[in-house]
């Protein structure tokens, strides 16, 4: 199945506020892509895939990623920063993001998880319709509202034993969105990755916006899934259409 189609009839079956997102590696940016250059300053990505969404692609540079979180979780440098257990919880002053209780706990959470090296000098994030078909990209993420985010959940588990296909790790922006999904491409049952709960990188989105990334394979056993699946019938025709109806009320 061609990249558009499987945009287009997910976006019309789920009704999607905006379409699905590729993400995937390459050594040359694609012409007109956004990118920056942060010069060693802190530069969050997240925010600018607002670009992306409208249709412009997104290059996040290997060499200049602007920010240390996003060299370790898009999967170019499999260090973080010295001192990050304190980071994330607190030094004996205090200071820190205290999302997690004490330092021990993230030197026992980054033990635990699974780094996966990037596979090329740009992680390019481009509207999957728009990507050539000769390119399989790793992850397909959407930005959605808590209807796109029910039936992308309900979705993910329909053609599955198990109800727990999803998960919602506690991790950065680019974590979930990037990393998180390509370390679950690698397990033998991947799971999508609910994300965006991360309180720092909040403001620089919706407020009532989440993403859905899910390891390319496992996206388009979702799309496979459509035909004969609950979205076919009520009551998610009454939750798809009437975004349109808001939509005609408020024009």
């Amino acid at each position: 199945m061609m990249h558009k189609e499987m945009a287009d009839r997910v976006v019309q079956a789920i009704g999607l506020a905006e379409p699905p997102i590729a993400i995937y590696y390459a050594n040359e940016k694609p012409e007109g892509a956004f990118s920056w250059d942060c010069q060693g300053e802190h530069f969050c990505f997240v925010g600018s895939l607002s670009v992306a969404r409208q249709g412009t692609p997104v290059a996040v540079d290997g060499q200049n990623p602007g920010c240390a979180g996003a060299a370790y979780y898009l999967g170019w440098n499999d260090e973080l920063r010295p001192g990050f257990e304190y980071f994330l919880s607190h030094d004996s002053e205090g200071r820190g993001e205290r999302f997690k209780k004490t330092p021990e706990l993230v030197r026992e959470f980054v033990k635990a998880r699974r780094f996966v090296a990037a596979s090329g000098r740009y992680c390019i994030f481009r509207r999957l319709a728009d990507l050539a078909d000769q390119v399989t990209p790793e992850v397909i993420t959407i930005f959605g509202d808590p209807d796109d985010m029910s039936g992308l959940l309900t979705l993910a588990n329909y053609g599955r034993a198990s109800n727990y296909e999803v998960i919602a790790p506690m991790s950065s922006g680019c974590g979930t969105i990037v990393g998180e999904p390509r370390a679950q491409a690698r397990e033998p049952q991947p799971k999508a990755v609910l994300g965006l709960f991360d309180p720092t990188v909040r403001p620089r989105v919706e407020k009532n916006y989440l993403t859905f990334s899910a390891p390319y394979g496992m996206f388009v056993e979702m799309v496979e899934n459509i035909p004969g699946s609950f979205l076919e019938i009520e009551p998610w025709l009454k939750v798809r259409n009437r975004r349109s109806s808001q939509a005609s009320t408020k024009s």
